[in-house]
Formats: C-alpha cells, structure tokens, sequence
C-alpha cells in the first residue's frame, strides 16, 4: 500500500512538468503586443511560457552578441539558445534536436508580416532564419513564408 501511495504521490507532482514539453522565457518592451502573439504561438505548440516585458530588454541581445541587423522586437531563451524575433517552431526545433557547433541561436530578423505572431490576414512574405554564432557571425538557416519553410539553405 505505502509503494502504491508513493506512485501516485510522484504521478501527482510530476504532472504539472509534463503538461508542457519546453520553456521559453521572452524578453521585449512593455509595448510590444506581437511579442505576446509569438508566445500565444510557441504555447499553442506546447510550450511554458513566461513574459519578461521591461524596459532593458536589449541586454539580452547584448548577452547573446545578437547584432543589429539580426534583431528583433523580442529575445527568447529556450535551452540556453536565444531564439530572435518571430522564428518559426520548426526551425527552433531543428536547432534544440541539432544542437550545431558555435551556435548561440536563431533568429527572424525584423518583422516579417505572416510569420509566426505577425499575421496580417492572409499577407505571408519570404523571409529568412539565420543561425546566430558566438562569434557575432551569421548564417542563412532557411527561407520561410508564414510558418512554412520555403527552402533550408544550411
């Protein structure tokens, strides 16, 4: 019986941790209303989100040596990984399964109308993911419309 009871202790408290399969902390502006779309989004795909609106939200993109003219409205933190802008779930997964070397993140550079919290009716453009490096480099990942991949390049 005490076995039993310990079981169903543990299936009791672990519940609430399986109910979302990945974290995701968002830093952005206390204005930014499309940040809270993307998060929508990333919860809607299973994640646990938790907002982080303030107004230094550029030190995250400084701590991850996010330049420029690879940013965007908000910086998320998924795994240690920063995911910049609008990035699409397929392209954060590719990179939490590939884990590739000197990586620092991905990112959606601006805001690109139709991607993943930016929708705007049915108007998708094309835009690209890129890998960002620890090194301040970048790299063209793919090219997506809305949250479809178009093309992966690396």
């Amino acid at each position: 019986m005490q076995n039993k009871t310990k079981k169903m202790l543990f299936v009791a408290l672990m519940a609430p941790l399986c109910m979302f399969g990945k974290e995701v902390d968002i830093y952005s502006s206390p204005f930014c209303g499309c940040c809270i779309k993307w998060g929508d989004y990333l919860q809607n795909n299973g994640y646990k989100v938790t907002h982080h609106k303030n107004d230094d939200f550029m030190a995250i993109k400084e701590k991850y040596k996010i330049a420029p003219q690879n940013q965007s409205c908000h910086t998320g933190v998924i795994e240690g990984y920063a995911v910049e802008g609008h990035v699409p779930l397929s392209a954060i997964n590719w990179l939490l399964e590939n884990k590739p070397k000197d990586v620092v993140g991905i990112s959606t550079p601006g805001m690109p109308i139709g991607s993943p919290g930016m929708e705007q009716g049915n108007t998708k453009e094309e835009y690209p993911v890129v890998l960002l490096y620890k090194n301040g480099d970048s790299k063209t990942f793919a090219i997506y419309k809305g949250d479809e991949l178009i093309k992966q390049v690396f």
